[in-house]
C-alpha cells in the first residue's frame, strides 16, 4: 500500500490539475472573445475596446483563477518531492537496439546464419529503396518548383497568388507523394526493425562494432576541401541572386511589401 500511495496522489493530482487548466483556458478565451465581440458589435459606439486598460480590468476578473493555477504548479513540484516515485528501468526500444547491433553487423553471413544475413540485408536494402524514393520526390518537386519561378511567362497577369497556386497544383501532387512514401517506410521500418532484430542478436552475438570502409561518394563528401568548395559555390550563388533581385526590381517590390504589413496588417505607424 505504502508503493501505491505516491503514485496515487500524482495521478489524483495530474486529473485536478488538467481540470483546472481547462478552466482557466476557458476563462481567458472568454474574456478575449468578449472583448472581440463587444469591439465588432455594430452598435458599439465606445473607445476602443484594445486599450491595454480595457484588456487589464477584463483579465484581471480571472486574476484569481490564475494565481491558483500557478499556485497548483508549484504544489506539483512539491508533491514530486514529497512523494518520490521509483523509476522502473525502461525497456530499450527496437529500433535503438537494432540501430546499436547494426554497426556491428558483418560483411558477409556467417556460417549458419545465411537466412539470418539475407533477411536482414533485403530489409535493409527495401527501407533504403523507399527513403530514397521519398526523397527523389521531394527533390523533382523542389526543382519543378524553382523552374517555375524562374521562368516570368508563368506569371503573365501579375497575379502572384493565383499564378503560386497553379504551381501548387503542380508540385503538390509531389510532395504529397512523398510525404506518403515516407510514412510507408517508417511504418515498414518499424516492422522490420521487430522483425530482424531476433536474427540482428545471433548475427552481431559476441562481435564488436566493425570500422566499416567508406564508399567513394562518401570519401569525396566528408573530404574538408569538398565542403569549403560547396560552401564557397553556395555563398557566390547566394550573393548573385541577391544582386541579381536587386536590378530587376525585386528588392524595391519586397521592401514595398514589407512596409504595407507592418502599416496595413499589424498596425505600426
Amino acid at each position: 500500500m505504502k508503493e501505491r500511495t505516491p503514485k496515487l496522489v500524482r495521478t489524483y493530482y495530474g486529473w485536478i490539475f488538467g481540470a483546472f487548466t481547462l478552466v482557466v483556458g476557458a476563462l481567458f478565451l472568454w474574456k478575449v472573445l468578449s472583448l472581440y465581440i463587444t469591439g465588432t458589435a455594430p452598435d458599439y459606439e465606445g473607445a476602443s475596446p484594445f486599450t491595454r486598460e480595457r484588456v487589464v480590468e477584463a483579465l484581471s476578473r480571472i486574476s484569481l483563477a490564475f494565481w491558483l493555477w500557478i499556485a497548483a504548479i508549484i504544489a506539483g513540484f512539491v508533491l514530486w518531492e514529497v512523494f518520490p516515485v521509483k523509476q522502473k528501468q525502461r525497456k530499450i526500444p527496437d529500433d535503438l537496439q537494432y540501430a546499436r547491433l547494426a554497426k556491428r553487423l558483418p560483411d558477409s553471413a556467417p556460417q549458419g546464419l545465411e537466412q539470418d544475413f539475407a533477411l536482414v540485408e533485403r530489409g535493409r536494402k527495401l527501407i533504403f529503396a523507399l527513403k530514397v524514393a521519398a526523397w527523389s520526390l521531394f527533390g523533382i518537386a523542389a526543382i519543378y518548383g524553382i523552374v517555375y519561378l524562374a521562368i516570368p511567362g508563368n506569371f503573365p497577369n501579375k497575379d502572384v497568388t493565383a499564378e503560386m497556386l497553379n504551381m501548387a497544383k503542380h508540385v503538390f501532387p509531389c510532395i504529397f507523394a512523398g510525404l506518403v512514401v515516407i510514412a510507408g517506410a517508417a511504418a515498414y521500418e518499424k516492422y522490420a526493425v521487430k522483425s530482424m532484430l531476433p536474427s540482428v542478436k545471433k548475427l552481431t552475438f559476441g562481435l564488436k562494432p566493425n570500422k566499416r570502409r567508406k564508399t567513394a561518394a562518401e570519401v569525396v563528401i566528408s573530404d574538408p576541401r569538398f565542403l569549403m568548395g560547396l560552401r564557397i559555390a553556395l555563398a557566390v550563388i547566394a550573393v548573385a541572386l541577391i544582386i541579381w533581385g536587386a536590378l530587376n526590381g525585386n528588392a524595391r517590390a519586397i521592401m514595398i511589401k514589407a512596409i504595407n504589413i507592418c502599416t496595413e496588417c499589424i498596425g505600426l505607424g
